[in-house]
């Protein structure tokens, strides 16, 4: 007989337990949550609407060599969905918030620190304004605005500065954030 298995004081084996069954319940019990949370994820993930694809966008080439108080005229569209462009003025299809993002590029010609901005236009009524504090050298910004469109609103883009400053170069878009939902 094994040591373990004999009391000392009357001499007669005595069964102890283990741990093996409670352990074989623990690990039973443990995979069947697992399994349960799968079948859940599952059928999560195949009752959830796919991705859109036809969100609501548009992006614009690039224009370059901007001098003062001009419109910026977007005539090359990169990429568009559900927002038309006529030469720089947007018909916004869908009410609700846009991210106005840009790049820009701009410097100071000789004359120390100057200021520009870039503003957005509905109605010859500004709706939002980008500020640029520029240097003679070449300074580059990535930029990005919220803003609030309506439905029906034609929107242009417009750089308000001194002769002394230039765009160099700027790219920009405005993406819808309520995906392709116009429901508002």
């Amino acid at each position: 007989m094994d040591q373990g298995m004999i009391d000392v004081e009357g001499g007669r084996a005595v069964r102890q337990r283990s741990g093996a069954g409670r352990l074989s319940a623990v690990v039973a019990v443990q995979n069947l949550l697992v399994v349960a949370c799968l079948l859940v994820t599952v059928y999560l993930c195949m009752k959830s609407p796919a991705l859109p694809e036809d969100d609501v966008y548009i992006q614009f080439n690039e224009l370059r060599n901007l001098k003062a108080n001009t419109s910026l005229k977007f005539e090359n569209i990169r990429e568009r969905r559900r927002l038309e462009n006529d030469k720089g003025n947007i018909s916004i299809s869908c009410t609700g918030p846009y991210v106005w993002h840009m790049l820009v590029c701009y410097k100071s010609i000789n004359h120390g620190n100057l200021s520009g901005n870039l503003v957005l236009q509905v109605a010859n009524m500004p709706v939002n304004s980008v500020r640029m504090d520029a240097i003679e050298q070449t300074v580059c910004r990535g930029l990005q605005s919220i803003v609030y469109l309506k439905e029906r609103d034609v929107a242009s883009f417009h750089l308000y500065c001194p002769k002394e400053f230039w765009m160099v170069n700027v790219s920009m878009g405005l993406r819808y954030l309520l995906g392709n939902n116009c429901d508002y």
